[in-house]
Formats: structure tokens, sequence, C-alpha cells
């Protein structure tokens, strides 16, 4: 196991908490501007589709902040994009996928048992059944531009930088951090655990390109899902989940012999979690969770 570098990283690990705050910032701003600045253009060239105007602007500020956020990164952990690997590796592609979506399906079983016992389902509905601009704004942000900026914002440049300390603390933050970032439970569960193979995979296959393509992917099914009736769409999707059990079978000894190499004494958890930005971070996103579920309960 490489050993963590020998300089002391808090400031580095602060920036991490950071980031994320002026995503958070960036985000809430811009659907200020858009909401009441934009607004009346939009209308006026949308026709009053509703629907397609809040798709719109969605896009837009991901966008936006997507690039903001990558500049910042970029400058502030001295990474650059270019020096990432984008090698295409179809069979990691694949078993990453697959290992997500049986990861989402098993959840998402457990999460339709405990809608019997009144946990409602805080997640925004993306499936593509509105009008076409609707379903072309809502298929660029969720299969496109999602896949492409978080990406390159959680695996590209924060689980790198947590990799220099040690691997398994990184794989475990970043996928929190993740998850977190959805700000509802509904999403925030799956996310963790679709980061931990995301965050897994980019370090076994050391190419941004496969996590890019398995993200897409899932978020594309995800998309299908009001399709679910259809024979094609639902052979693939069994597919796909028996796959993905099969391969984390098969991988279940190569995890395990990773999780003994990155064991360490050093709690890099509560080292990364003292610092300000992080804790923060960690605390608003929990209670933004916590109330957006008990709003939704009554």
């Amino acid at each position: 196991m490489e050993q963590p570098p020998k300089f002391m990283p808090d400031k580095e690990l602060s920036k991490v908490g950071g980031s994320l705050w002026l995503y958070i910032i960036m985000q809430l701003t811009l659907s200020f501007l858009f909401s009441f600045v934009a607004m009346p253009l939009i209308m006026y060239s949308l026709y009053y589709d509703y629907s397609a105007i809040n798709a719109c602007i969605e896009m837009l500020i991901y966008f936006i902040s997507g690039i903001i956020l990558l500049w910042f990164m970029s400058s502030s952990f001295k990474q650059k994009i270019k020096d990432l690997k984008f090698t295409f590796k179809p069979k990691e592609t694949i078993d990453t996928v697959s290992m997500m979506y049986f990861l989402n399906y098993a959840i998402g079983i457990i999460g339709a048992l405990l809608s019997k016992f009144g946990l409602p389902d805080t997640s925004p509905d993306f499936s593509l059944n509105g009008s076409l601009l609707y379903n072309i704004f809502t298929f660029t942000s969720v299969v496109i531009l999602a896949p492409i900026f978080e990406e390159l914002i959680f695996r590209g440049m924060i689980l790198q930088t947590l990799s220099k300390y040690n691997k398994m603390f990184a794989i475990i933050v970043t996928s929190l951090l993740f998850g977190l970032l959805h700000l509802n439970i509904t999403q925030a569960i799956p996310a963790f655990f679709m980061g931990l193979v995301l965050c897994y995979m980019y370090l076994k296959s050391d190419s941004i390109l496969v996590t890019m393509l398995a993200h897409a992917g899932n978020n594309f099914l995800a998309l299908m899902s009001v399709y679910s009736n259809h024979v094609l769409i639902t052979v693939l999707v069994l597919a796909l989940v028996i796959y993905g059990l099969i391969t984390m079978v098969l991988k279940s000894k190569e995890i395990n012999e990773f999780i003994k190499e990155e064991k360490t004494n050093e709690n890099w958890y509560a080292r990364f979690f003292k610092r300000i930005p992080n804790l923060l971070y960690l605390v608003f996103t929990i209670l933004w969770i916590i109330i957006s579920l008990f709003m939704n309960m009554f």
C-alpha cells in the first residue's frame, strides 16, 4: 500500500467541502436569476410550455455551474482535465453499469417495501413523458451533462485528490458526498452505492470515460422506466440485473483484497469531517434531506 503524503493535507481536504459549497451557492443563485430574470424571455420563446421551461432552466444551471466549478477545482487542486485518461474500455463499462443497475434494482425493491409503511418518494420525476422540448432538455441534462460533470467533479477531481491519502477512505467519502448532493433520500441512498461502484471501477480501470459511459447508461435506463412494460426494456433490465449480480460475486474476492490492502491506522474520516467546510456540508445536506422527507410525509 502506498504511504500517504508527508505534507499536511488539512488545507487540501477543506477545499473539497469548499468546492461543493460553491456548487450549491451557484445552483441557488442561478436558479433565482433564471427564474426571475430570464423567465419572461424563456416563456415567450417556448410558447408557455412550463415543464419545458423548467427543464431548460435546470439544463442551463447544470451547464453553467458545472463549468465554473470544474475551473475552480482544477485551479484549487492543481489538476487538469486533459491529464485524465479517456480510454474506451467496453467490458469495464458494461461491468460498471450492470453492477450499478443491480444495486439500484435491489434498493428500489427495498424502497417499494418501505413506501408501504409511509416512506414518501421525494425524488424528482425525470421520465420522458412530456413535450418534445421537455424531453430534449431532460435527456440532455440527465444523460449527457450529469454524467460528464459529475464524473469529472467527483471521480476526476475529488476522488483523485483524496486517493493520495487512502483509496478506501477516498471511495467512501467521495460516494457519501455524491449521494448527499442529491438532497433527497430516495436518490441519496442509491447514489451513494452507485458512487461506490463508480469510484472503485474508476480506480481499477484508470479511465474517466468508463464511469462517464456507465453513469450515462444508468441514467438513460432510469429515463426509460416509463416504458418498463415494453418487452425489450424488461429483457434488458433483467439481463443487466443478473449480469450485475454475477459480476459482483466474481469481483468479491478482488474487492476484499483491495479493502485489506487499504487498511490504515490513520483516521482520515475524522480528519476530513473535522474541517469546517466539510462538516457544514455534511450537516446542511443531511438536514435538507430530513426536512424534505418530513415535508412530504405530512
